[in-house]
């Protein structure tokens, strides 16, 4: 069991679901309260998560103290990129269509509540035990973003520390509370997908099919051609190198679905072989690690739209422009750990005012998401940093431009 892994036995519990849901038939739905007591211990982490995930993230990047510019310099990259990684997501969900022709039940459609224009006043807590009590997870964001940058204000201050490391603290027990419930997740997926496919039949699983396809064309337009006009007409240097310069680390991130446990080697690589000055790497590796991850930026609108598809909703402009602004934001608060994104997948749905059945259909898959959606994200963080150095005139163009001969 532990050599295949949580993503490997989510898997399985999506294809065993699958094939007794077809063989069962209706009557597979005696399971379905399994599926129901996964999805509510998903809700159960989600508010903390967010708390702790964001605060943690902003207090972190804005805590950058060697020269202002270069944390600036980055969140500058970090919001446009994050912004149009996101745009990207929705642009090919609306062409693809995965949600298009699966029907679900009537009873299960809910109307969007969500409008940028009308309601962004609310968005702001006036009463935060409240928001927390109601489960008022824009409200929480805005809060959890004063936090983070206040901690981030008191600086070096004794209780600035204190308070930066409570964060630190409750963002890893929630990493730890979000990887027990994940271990459970095999048994809530094959109870979601055995009860969906009993059901309603394949055509949820080709829909499931074109969803994975929609992310894999976002990512690779990602790749293929925003980071490396980037590199060439912004950072102007040559793409191709920067790719030869950083594979190991893409490599990895690959096979561990992890940024966390690739950050130290792509701290490595991006100072050893990518010419970007050590300090400045240090300061912006590890908050990169946890907010700039354009992957989720892109995954995350999919997800709403391929959900709003399904159940027949269509989006206003005010309303695409919110979850582009949701995709950013819940980048930057998903958990640079395996599956992470599942959670805040059922994050973005909720605020949406959308059904979380379909979370155990994203889980079924996820490791076929994760692959390159990490691969994706600590990409986007060596792009930034070689941005960053080079705009500041501090890149090492020899290192950039030197043949590898397999070191690191």
């Amino acid at each position: 069991m532990k050599k295949m892994g949580l993503a490997g036995w989510i898997l399985v519990g999506l294809v065993l679901g699958a094939v007794t849901g077809f063989l069962v038939g209706p009557g597979i739905t005696v399971i379905a309260p399994v599926g129901d007591l996964f999805l509510r211990l998903l809700k159960m982490t989600i508010y903390p998560l967010i708390f702790f995930s964001i605060a943690g993230g902003i207090a972190g990047i804005a805590d950058m103290q060697r020269l202002k510019k270069v944390g600036l310099t980055f969140v500058g990259y970090w919001f446009i990129s994050s912004a149009l990684a996101a745009s990207l997501g929705i642009v090919w969900a609306y062409i693809i269509r995965p949600g298009v022709g699966i029907t679900l039940p009537p009873l299960a459609k809910k109307e969007v509540n969500v409008d940028l224009l009308d309601s962004l006043i609310k968005w702001v807590p006036d009463n935060i035990g409240r928001s927390f009590a109601e489960g008022n997870i824009l409200q929480i964001i805005v809060f959890a973003l004063f936090f983070g940058i206040c901690i981030s204000l008191l600086g070096q201050k004794k209780v600035g520390q204190v308070m930066a490391d409570f964060i630190q603290s409750g963002a890893e027990v929630m990493g730890k509370m979000v990887g027990i419930v994940l271990y459970v997740a095999p048994f809530g997926v094959f109870a979601l997908i055995s009860n969906i496919t009993g059901t309603l039949g394949a055509i949820v699983l080709a829909g499931i099919g074109k969803m994975l396809v929609t992310q894999w064309v976002a990512y690779l337009t990602i790749l293929v051609v925003v980071y490396p006009l980037i590199l060439k007409f912004i950072a102007k240097v040559n793409p191709i190198q920067h790719f030869k310069n950083i594979w190991p680390a893409m490599a990895l991130a690959f096979s561990t679905c992890s940024s966390s446990a690739t950050l130290p080697l792509t701290m490595e690589v991006t100072k050893r072989r990518a010419g970007v000055p050590d300090d400045m790497v240090n300061l912006i590796a590890p908050p990169a690690a946890t907010i700039n991850m354009h992957a989720c930026a892109a995954e995350m609108p999919i997800y709403a739209v391929f959900a709003a598809q399904i159940y027949g909703l269509e989006y206003s402009f005010p309303q695409l422009l919110a979850i582009i602004g949701l995709g950013i934001l819940m980048a930057a608060g998903v958990a640079g750990v395996p599956g992470g994104g599942i959670i805040m997948s059922a994050v973005l749905l909720q605020i949406m005012g959308l059904p979380l059945e379909i979370v155990g259909w994203i889980a079924g898959v996820y490791v076929l998401i994760d692959m390159p959606n990490t691969m994706l994200n600590i990409t986007g963080d060596t792009v930034g940093m070689v941005y960053t150095a080079k705009r500041l005139g501090e890149l090492d163009q020899a290192v950039f431009d030197s043949k590898k001969t397999g070191q690191v």
